[in-house]
This record gives structure tokens, C-alpha cells and sequence, in this order.
């Protein structure tokens, strides 16, 4: 489990953080995933702000999580 939240953090931050740097830096096309939802189209860097927040707090949440030692 403590993988998985580790792994959806840094995708998470990857897409944020990336989808920020993309449009300060004229928001062609590219593979941040805020690009190509329709419904954020006017407030990707919002939604990339967003997305940083999830992935610290997911990050923050994983390192509490124990490993289960079998």
C-alpha cells in the first residue's frame, strides 16, 4: 500500500508541477493530463496547483503509512 500512495504522489506531482512549468512557458501541446480535460480548459494552472497539493499530502500520508512484515 505504501508503494502505491508513494507512486500516485509522484505522478501527482509530476503532472503538477509540469502542467505549471508548461503553460507559464506558453502551454503548447504536451502530455500533462490538465491539457486535455475539456471542462479545465481556462484553469490549468489552478488545476496544476491543484494537483502539487494532492501529491504533498498523498507523499506526506505514505511515509506514515507502516510496511506489514509478514
Amino acid at each position: 500500500m505504501k508503494e502505491i500512495a508513494s507512486g500516485a504522489s509522484l505522478l501527482l506531482l509530476i503532472q503538477g508541477v509540469g502542467g505549471i512549468i508548461n503553460r507559464l512557458a506558453g502551454g503548447g501541446p504536451s502530455w500533462f493530463l490538465v491539457n486535455y480535460i475539456e471542462a479545465l480548459q481556462g484553469y490549468e494552472i489552478i488545476a496544476s496547483i491543484i494537483l502539487v497539493i494532492l501529491g504533498a499530502i498523498i507523499g506526506v500520508g505514505s511515509l506514515k503509512i507502516k510496511d506489514k512484515v509478514d
